[in-house]
């Protein structure tokens, strides 16, 4: 077919291709776009509220393309963030200019008194949360069959892989597990066909996996659906519970324990099970809800009346220095 022959890594619609992105080297294209964005004779020439408006323009535009992908090495967060903070301050490559206040504080919300500027790893995680979203949601979708052939299947998700698993992998992997995903995380039940009892949150906002560790460990279908598990009879001595041994005396009072979280549950009928972000109104993932809540402790006193301040009649820059 007279194809070129490339090698790797290459570009493809602006992401690098076959490359490591925990390497610092992966990242200095982006690093050189950035300063080049943020000249020093733009810094110059702008005023705070200028050299904010575009200091948020290449945080909005020119990161979030990379960053929804790969997992930026805290090397190269910390190069960014000083990128960004010496500019704000009108500083340049040659010169840098007195920090008056800090970058942790220019990065908090407008509704305590400081900027909104976005920080960059917590931004980062958010837009990666999207792909562990996905895999829950759009378990029909090509790439996500992919994953499923190649790490395998297990409990309704796609296995780690361990360390044959690509470095990509690995990163959304880990994300999912973390507690600021995992925690808002649950499934609400319609016919119970396609939730997984012991492993996934469905009833008491943890899972029985978790919950009755002990009782996962002895149960002989770990695996099993609601729908399944429930058209067997969950009562205390329904045929339900079938374990690999007999239970002590505690162990049963766990069933019983089990049983009484059971009781109130009713599956409807030709409606399909659904999973819920509960950070959003919505019930769907969404970026921004994402990066508030994990921006949501650092918070301080509001030093100004802040409804006052952000007027549309009052210039930008005078907001920035009040």
């Amino acid at each position: 077919m007279r194809c070129r022959v490339g090698i790797l890594p290459f570009v493809y619609l602006g992401l690098p291709i076959g490359g490591n992105a925990r390497l610092l080297s992966f990242w200095e294209p982006l690093i050189l776009r950035i300063k080049s964005r943020l000249s020093g004779w733009k810094a110059k020439h702008l005023s705070f509220g200028g050299r904010l408006v575009l200091l948020k323009y290449v945080l909005s535009s020119m990161l979030v393309y990379a960053l929804s992908f790969f997992k930026a090495p805290s090397g190269i967060v910390s190069s960014i963030e000083s990128i960004l903070n010496c500019f704000f301050w009108g500083g340049n490559d040659d010169h840098r200019k007195i920090t008056w206040v800090d970058w942790n504080t220019v990065c908090l919300k407008k509704e305590v008194g400081s900027l909104g500027v976005r920080r960059i790893r917590e931004f980062n995680k958010a837009l990666l949360g999207k792909w562990c979203w996905r895999l829950l949601s759009d378990k029909n979708s090509l790439w996500y069959r992919v994953l499923k052939a190649r790490y395998g299947e297990e409990g309704g998700g796609v296995l780690d892989g361990g360390r044959v698993a690509s470095a990509w992998w690995r990163v959304i992997a880990a994300l999912r597990r973390e507690s600021w995903f995992s925690n808002h995380v649950c499934r609400v039940v319609g016919d119970g066909k396609q939730t997984y009892f012991w492993s996934d949150v469905w009833v008491g906002g943890v899972s029985f996996k978790d919950r009755f560790s002990r009782l996962f460990e002895l149960v002989v279908d770990k695996w099993v659906s609601v729908f399944d598990l429930c058209q067997l009879g969950w009562g205390v001595n329904g045929e339900a519970w079938k374990w690999r041994q007999r239970l002590f005396a505690w162990e049963e009072e766990k069933v019983g324990e089990l049983c009484l979280l059971l009781q109130y549950v009713n599956l409807q009928v030709n409606k399909e099970d659904t999973w819920v972000w509960n950070l959003e109104k919505s019930n769907t993932f969404s970026v921004c809800s994402a990066y508030n809540f994990q921006t949501s402790q650092h918070i301080v006193d509001a030093p100004v009346d802040v409804k006052k301040l952000w007027l549309k009649d009052v210039p930008l820059k005078v907001v920035v220095f009040a």
